[in-house]
């Protein structure tokens, strides 16, 4: 699968290669999503990253079509090659006349054949065709991108569902040693029946949150397994973790690789179709010679001749400059909108790479100072609610802000990693090569 991918690649032309990007300088998705992903097999029934977006890239249902529009692109640049056909002529004179003319005996029979000379214009046309195959591979590349970075956040999202699901069950969990445990202080008379009910309505809580999660993931799975086309998912889970440290940004160097995104591309790509349309119109208003030659009949001498003449079109050359300016007009309006695209795509870099800064800082701080601090508050709470010093509210309440805080670090760094997959869309950063730049 990595081989046929890297030969598609390959067969770009150099300035599309967006895919293709070595970015052992840049940022590295795969890195943060864990290397250990590399060794996962489908057998296992554990999805890696790489296989999801391989497996995109191959049989996105959206990526077939343009096949077809490659082939009918080819077919038509072929089809402008043919020329026009020679003309075959047949031209009888000086017959059915009166006097000398009667009957045949006077008559002039020339067979001649006729080339319209457009070889310089059929080399136009070719180029004009051929052309429009970098607009629509340019177009795929995009598309390409879309896929992988869709592919990408479905990833992320089942994942998250996943390191939910696993916080879920441990608050289940939690909830339900905390009910034994109440149910016993109860028995022994320290804590009134309420407080048993309230566990019980806790545990029936998290028993939901477990089950709602369950169908998230599952609905994540089918998302994810839809991006290359099956209806129903053959993996059993994702591989990685959401928890891998994210790396320093340089944001002005990410700035710059801007330039190399196909959104940008497209505009270069019709610029130089209009290139060709121009040098087309050019072509087309110049002089076409016609050349006509064939052998004459003479039936009263009873002889043969040979016969050839010249067509040249009169008229100026530049008779096409209102199609020509028009196209000149045409490239000075992609070069403004490619300009106010570079604008967009940088201030996008800038507004994710700052998001990700601050979704980096707020989960520093939950791992370091709050999630520690609410872990011993937590503890502290138990014991004194177990000595009769607090009630059941003040521990359910220190249960609740400890698995909130859990929760917020999850959405922080899986806040991170949607911003990280932005900044590598826009950048160029491949995200389908990105274990073969970790290796």
């Amino acid at each position: 699968m990595r081989d046929n991918l890297r030969k598609r690649v390959d067969k770009k032309p150099i300035a599309g290669r967006f895919f293709a990007v070595r970015a052992g300088a840049l940022l590295a998705l795969w890195s943060l999503l864990g290397t250990a992903w590399a060794q996962e097999n489908l057998a296992s029934s554990r999805l890696s990253f790489e296989q999801a977006v391989l497996q995109s890239l191959q049989s996105h249902p959206a990526l077939a079509g343009y096949e077809y529009q490659l082939e009918a692109a080819d077919a038509l640049a072929a089809q402008a090659g043919v020329g026009p056909r020679p003309e075959l002529s047949l031209m009888v004179e000086d017959v059915a006349g009166s006097g000398d003319f009667t009957a045949a005996e006077s008559a002039q029979t020339t067979l001649g054949i006729t080339w319209l000379l457009q070889g310089e214009l059929i080399d136009r046309r070719v180029d004009a065709a051929r052309s429009k195959t970098s607009v629509i591979e340019t177009q795929r590349q995009i598309l390409e991108l879309d896929v992988a970075a869709d592919t990408a956040r479905y990833f992320l999202q089942a994942m998250a569902q996943q390191e939910r699901q696993v916080l879920a069950q441990h608050a289940l969990a939690q909830s339900r040693a905390v009910l034994v445990d109440i149910r016993r202080q109860v028995a022994a008379g320290k804590v009134p029946q309420a407080d048993a009910s309230r566990a019980q309505a806790e545990v029936a809580r998290r028993t939901l949150a477990v089950e709602d999660i369950a169908h998230q993931l599952q609905i994540a799975r089918y998302r994810l397994a839809a991006q290359w086309g099956e209806r129903t998912p053959r993996f059993g889970a994702v591989a990685g973790s959401l928890s891998a440290p994210v790396p320093p940004l340089d944001i002005a160097q990410l700035r710059q690789r801007v330039a190399a995104n196909p959104n940008l591309a497209i505009f270069l790509s019709r610029e130089r179709v209009a290139d060709a349309e121009i040098a087309l119109a050019r072509a087309e208003a110049g002089i076409q010679w016609r050349i006509d030659a064939g052998i004459r009949r003479l039936e009263a001498a009873n002889d043969y001749s040979l016969v050839a003449g010249v067509a040249v079109p009169l008229g100026r050359r530049d008779r096409n400059r209102g199609q020509v300016a028009a196209l000149k007009a045409e490239q000075n309006r992609y070069r403004a909108e490619m300009h106010a695209k570079a604008i967009e795509l940088e201030t996008r870099v800038y507004v994710m790479a700052q998001q990700l800064l601050h979704s980096r800082h707020v989960g520093d701080a939950l791992t370091a100072k709050i999630i520690p601090s609410l872990e011993r508050s937590l503890a502290d709470t138990r014991s004194a609610y177990r000595q009769g010093k607090y009630r059941y509210y003040e521990l359910a309440s220190a249960q609740q802000a400890l698995i909130d805080a859990r929760l917020s670090l999850l959405q922080a760094r899986y806040r991170a990693r949607l911003n990280l997959i932005e900044i590598e869309k826009l950048t160029g950063l491949s995200l389908a090569q990105i274990s073969e730049n970790e290796k």
